[in-house]
């Protein structure tokens, strides 16, 4: 998991020598996203992280290292990235774009998270920015789209909660009851 102190550090700039870039986010945006690092971060090695779908979009690109993930390959992916260390792990925000790598970037042991929006203007996640982390989670694109989730995940949780427990006591009656002798 990523350290707290991720999210209380100041970013510096000057300290960033490895780069992973994530690709939570269309393709399309990932690329732009890659080429702003090549501005920002001269001669850094840029690792990259892409769905099978979007693998040939990559053709051209120099990357240090391009791994290409699928959905069951998930778990195996988190234990090889959490191997190395990176300075910062770069991540396109974006309410379209792979579900499954959003959530990626919390797993890994990482110095600094920098997110980047649709114009190409980053910043680090911080602590006072969390609720940016819940929009990209969540993928949803607005504040009331987000609370309308949040409020539908919390019931569905409730109701599942509610269906277990009334299914678990169902259980427990009927064997009390064939254990009773007649």
């Amino acid at each position: 998991m990523a350290s707290p102190l991720t999210f209380l550090r100041p970013f510096r700039h000057e300290s960033v020598r490895s780069v992973l870039l994530l690709q939570s986010a269309p393709i399309d945006l990932t690329l732009r996203v890659a080429h702003r690092l090549r501005t920002l971060f001269p001669g850094c090695p840029i690792e990259v992280v892409v769905r099978e779908d979007d693998r040939t979009a990559l053709a051209g690109e120099d990357f240090a290292r391009v791994m290409v993930v699928r959905w069951e390959e998930r778990r195996e992916v988190v234990r090889t990235l959490r191997r190395q260390r990176y300075d910062a792990v770069i991540v396109p925000m974006s309410h379209r774009g792979s579900d499954y790598l959003r959530a990626l970037p919390l797993l890994l042991r990482v110095r600094t998270i920098l997110v980047f929006n649709d114009n190409l203007d980053y910043f680090p996640l911080h602590a006072s920015r969390i609720g940016v982390l819940a929009h990209h989670v969540s993928g949803q694109p607005t504040t009331s789209a987000l609370l309308i989730w949040l409020t539908k995940r919390s019931l569905l949780g409730s109701l599942a909660t509610l269906y277990l427990l009334v299914s678990t006591a169902r259980l427990e009656l009927r064997a009390r009851w064939r254990r009773v002798p007649s």
